[in-house]
C-alpha cells in the first residue's frame, strides 16, 4: 500500500507486460562507431573531454588513471562518451525523422548540474521530505495528543517503516543522480527492504496481531526470505527477472490484504486507503504506457514519483488516524 512498494509493484507488473522498450539503441552500429572513436580520440564530433587520455590501444598508464571520484561516479571518460555519443545518435535520429530510443535500457536525458534525470531526483527528494514530514508528525501526535494511558500497538512498526522509506527514497534520490553498480545494489536492496516489511505490517495491523509471539511467527518467514533475496542480489547475482516475481508476488499480495481490508473494516479513515489504491492505479498507466522525456527531462517515471508524493502525505495521515482510532477513544473502535 506505501507509495514505495506501489512503486515496485507497479514497475514490476509493467515489467510482466512488456512495456519496457528493448535498449535498441544499444545494437545500433552507428552509436557503437561513435563509442570506439571517442575512446581514442576523447572527442564525440566538436565536444572533447580533457580527462580522456588514452593510449592508442584504449588503455591508461599509470600516471593518466581517471580521478578517484570519477571512477566511483562512473563520470569517467567511458561514461561520457557513452552519454555524448547518445545525445549525438539522437539528434541524427530526430533530422531524419526517427523517434528516441533506450541505451543500455534507459532513455537518453539530458543532464543538469551533472544530474542523470534531474527531474526524478527532485520528486525523489520531495518523497522524501514527505516521509521525514509524517514521520516527525506521528511523533509528535503520540506526544502531545494520545491517550498515554493505551498504547498503539503498532507504533514501532511504523518507526521501523518510517527508517526504512526514508533510506528507500535517499538511495533512490542518490541512484537517479549517478546510475551506477554501488547506488544501483543500495537503491534495489532498499527498495526491497521496504516491500518486504510493508508485507509484514498490511499481516499484522490488517489481522490485528498484537501478540509477540505470534507477531514473531508470522514475521520471521517473511524476513528470512526478504534478507535472502536482497543477499542473492547483492553477492550471487543481480537478476532482474527474479527480482521483478519477487516484487510482485510481494507487491499483489499487499494490495490485496489492504484492498480487502478496507473493504471489510469500519476503520472512519479507510477511504485514505482507496484513495492511494486508485492513485497507484494511475501510477500504473504511467508506467505500462512508457514514453520518452519531454525535452530530455521529463518522462512517464518521472511523473509517476510525481503522483507518489501527495500520496505519501494521505499515507502518512492514514496512519496517524489510525493511531487516534486506537487509542483516544477505544470504546467506539471496531476493527
Amino acid at each position: 500500500m506505501a507509495d514505495r512498494y506501489l512503486a515496485i509493484f507497479f514497475v514490476s507488473l509493467s515489467c510482466v507486460f512488456g512495456a519496457f522498450d528493448a535498449s535498441a539503441g544499444d545494437v545500433d552500429p552507428l552509436y557503437r562507431a561513435c563509442i570506439l572513436q571517442c575512446e581514442k580520440t576523447g572527442c564525440v564530433g566538436e565536444t572533447c573531454f580533457t580527462h580522456c587520455k588514452y593510449y592508442i590501444d584504449g588503455s591508461f598508464s599509470d600516471s593518466q588513471k581517471e580521478p578517484l571520484y570519477r571512477q566511483l561516479t562512473q563520470s569517467d571518460c567511458p561514461n561520457d562518451c557513452k552519454y555524448h555519443c547518445m545525445l549525438e545518435r539522437e539528434k541524427e535520429r530526430a533530422a531524419l525523422g526517427f523517434g528516441p530510443v533506450k541505451y543500455h535500457g534507459k532513455w537518453t536525458f539530458k543532464r543538469v548540474f551533472g544530474l542523470q534525470e534531474p527531474v526524478s531526483v527532485a520528486f525523489s527528494a520531495l518523497n522524501l521530505a514527505m516521509h521525514i514530514q509524517g514521520w516527525l508528525s506521528f511523533f509528535k501526535l503520540r506526544s502531545t495528543t494520545l491517550n498515554k494511558r493505551i498504547s498503539y500497538d503498532y507504533a514501532g512498526l511504523w518507526h521501523i517503516y518510517a527508517l526504512l522509506s526514508v533510506t528507500s527514497w535517499f538511495w533512490s534520490v542518490v541512484f537517479h543522480s549517478r546510475g551506477v553498480e554501488f547506488t544501483e545494489k543500495l537503491d534495489y536492496s532498499s527498495a526491497v527492504a521496504l516491500l518486504g516489511f510493508s508485507l509484514i505490517i498490511s499481516v499484522l495491523r490488517c489481522f490485528s496481531i498484537k501478540d509477540e509471539a505470534t507477531r514473531v511467527l508470522v514475521s520471521a518467514p517473511l524476513l528470512a526470505f526478504t534478507t535472502t533475496h536482497i543477499l542473492y542480489l547483492n553477492n550471487y547475482q543481480m537478476d532482474y527477472g527474479w527480482n521483478v516475481k519477487v516484487c510482485v508476488i510481494m507487491g499483489v499480495a499487499q494490495l490485496l490484504i489492504w484492498a480487502i481490508w478496507a473493504g471489510i473494516s469500519h476503520h472512519p479513515s479507510k477511504w485514505k486507503i482507496w484513495t492511494v489504491v486508485v492513485g497507484g492505479g494511475f501510477a500504473m498507466l504511467l508506467e505500462i504506457y512508457d514514453f520518452p522525456p519531454y525535452a530530455g527531462l521529463i518522462d512517464a517515471h518521472s511523473l509517476w514519483h510525481a503522483i507518489t508524493v501527495p500520496l505519501t502525505y494521505i499515507w502518512w495521515s492514514f496512519i496517524q488516524d489510525d493511531a487516534k482510532y486506537q487509542t483516544i477513544n477505544p470504546s467506539k473502535k471496531v476493527e
